[in-house]
């Protein structure tokens, strides 16, 4: 069998005959470490792969604010189950964080058969720069063919087929059968379970801030040992704890970390109503009345027809007339053939009244023009604000009651309607500062324009109901509704009203446009940002 003095000159390259002695059916440069020439061959180690770019992330990352009691010796088993366990003294939260970069070693390639198991360890202790430390109970011989992997991958590899396990102490690793390993694990558990058992309990008392102690004790419970014991004095927000040492500090720690100024978020709403409208109304009124006969001295000279009288019939006692007569703001009767006047009046529209007739009365001729236009542009801005804490419900509301009737079996009744403007929040300030909301903004107001069967006027509803994602201090339109409403009215006499041109005389036309539009913006602004997130 080789000695180690074979192992330790093969790994360092100083001559091929020691490979030869220690595999004779290897060929020559079977094993290789960094570019030394090994058997009459040059082989190059493989460079470790360069880690990729950190990827930036502007999100606060989490800290370890508490820890399990460390065992003595922390196994790390591999995710392959045929792989051995290892025991590592580092605590068991950071194992976990190892075994994803475990493997960092420089890569070999190696070729061993029938090799003594000890001789092969102190080969790669020489080659990782690491001791190594066997027990009696190691023994054996291993026969391997690996390339291009880290040492210390083939060291794991070794001791799963050997059924071994070890123990690392900085660079000192100690290898013993995995059996042996948990058992003295299992020992050193009990011992430091005893040593808890007899350490002396303390009492400590935790000032709490900012958070009520009550909400805070159940999470701070969860530290404690079955010794522990946890407390709240309600008056001065003060826990009380008693436990060992270690889970004291713990929980101290919880509460601190947990014990932040609450997030005070001002949610400000500005509800923007436009309306537009544009109206306009052409009506015209024309007629008279036309008579031949005796009694005008102009008779037709036919036997028949002797006289003739033609007379407008569209009028009634409703009919407007202003602008026919100089003296009078109505006429009896002013015969319209054509009676198609516009809604004019005091402050609405204009009218024009003609007045054509003969010597004798035999030809009246009555006209009157009336037209009007009406523009007009609304705007409403509702800007309900209201400051509440994180995770904490507002409401901010501003109205009236409306009475309206109820008739029941008992009677008529009066009931009142709400009419308001209303914002209701709920925030939450997330880590990054942005602010996460479900908002419900009601704007309610009377129409006395529209009104039921008993004079009560209707409710105009506006209503918006979403959850959001804000950045703080940055406005949103959470929202909005564009209508239009447009109208062509044309009223006129038949056949007539159709005539291009002339038919204007026997129409009356109304154009109608109104536009409303409405917007919701939102606006998030965390007040104390700098003590409650530090950011």
């Amino acid at each position: 069998m080789p000695s180690l003095l074979a192992f330790a000159a093969m790994a360092l390259g100083s001559s091929a005959a020691y490979a030869q002695q220690l595999a004779p059916s290897a060929p020559a440069g079977a094993f290789a470490v960094g570019s030394t020439p090994v058997g009459g061959t040059s082989v190059d180690a493989l460079s470790l792969g360069e880690e990729p770019p950190a990827v930036r992330d502007d999100r606060p990352h989490s800290r370890v604010i508490a820890r399990d009691p460390e065992p003595p010796a922390a196994v790390v088993h591999s995710d392959d189950s045929e792989e051995a366990g290892f025991l590592s003294t580092v605590p068991m939260q950071i194992t976990g964080a190892r075994e994803q970069n475990a493997h960092t070693g420089r890569r070999i390639d190696i070729d061993l058969r029938d090799a003594d198991i000890h001789n092969v360890l102190r080969l790669l202790a020489e080659v990782g720069n690491v001791n190594i430390v066997t027990s009696d109970d190691v023994s054996g011989n291993v026969t391997i063919r690996m390339h291009n992997v880290p040492w210390d991958r083939a060291l794991e590899v070794i001791l799963a087929a050997r059924s071994l396990g070890m123990q690392r102490d900085g660079n000192i690793i100690r290898i013993a059968p995995q059996s042996v390993l948990d058992k003295e694990r299992e020992l050193a558990i009990e011992r430091q379970k005893q040593q808890q058992v007899m350490e002396p309990l303390e009492t400590r008392l935790i000032p709490v801030s900012y958070a009520l102690g009550s909400e805070l004790a159940p999470r701070a419970r969860e530290l404690l040992s079955s010794r522990g014991t946890l407390t709240v004095d309600e008056r001065t927000n003060v826990m009380i704890a008693r436990d060992v040492r270690g889970n004291l500090e713990q929980v101290e720690q919880l509460v601190r970390a947990l014990d932040t100024q609450t997030p005070q978020v001002l949610v400000e709403a500005r509800i923007v109503e436009a309306t537009s409208q544009y109206s306009r109304d052409v009506g015209i009124q024309w007629g008279g009345d036309s008579s031949l006969n005796t009694i005008t001295g102009n008779p037709t000279g036919l036997l028949f027809p002797s006289s003739v009288g033609v007379n407008g019939g569209a009028s009634d006692g409703m009919t407007p007339t202003a602008g026919l007569s100089p003296v009078s703001r109505t006429v009896a009767n002013p015969n319209f053939a054509v009676n198609l006047p516009a809604a004019v009046g005091a402050g609405a529209g204009g009218a024009l009244g003609i007045t054509l007739g003969s010597i004798a009365q035999n030809l009246n001729l009555n006209a009157r023009l009336s037209a009007a236009e009406s523009t007009g542009v609304l705007r409403i801005v509702s800007s309900p604000r209201i400051l509440t804490l994180d995770n904490r419900e507002a409401l901010i509301a501003q109205g009236t009651l409306i009475p309206y009737s109820q008739i029941s079996a008992a009677g008529i009744q009066t009931a009142f309607q709400e009419a308001k403007l209303q914002l209701r929040v709920r925030p939450h300030v997330t880590a990054d500062g942005s602010v996460s909301m479900h908002v419900r903004i009601t704007r309610d107001e009377p129409d006395f324009n529209n009104t039921g069967a008993r004079g009560d006027p209707t409710i105009l509803k506006r209503e918006a109901e979403t959850d959001l994602l804000i950045q703080d201090g940055r406005t949103a339109v959470i929202g909005g509704i564009y209508t239009r409403n447009t109208g062509r009215n044309v009223d006129g006499v038949p056949l007539f009203g159709d005539i291009p041109i002339i038919g204007a005389l026997f129409q009356r036309r109304r154009t109608s446009d109104r536009r409303t539009e409405l917007l919701i913006f939102l606006t998030p602004r965390i007040v104390n940002r700098a003590e409650s997130i530090g950011r």
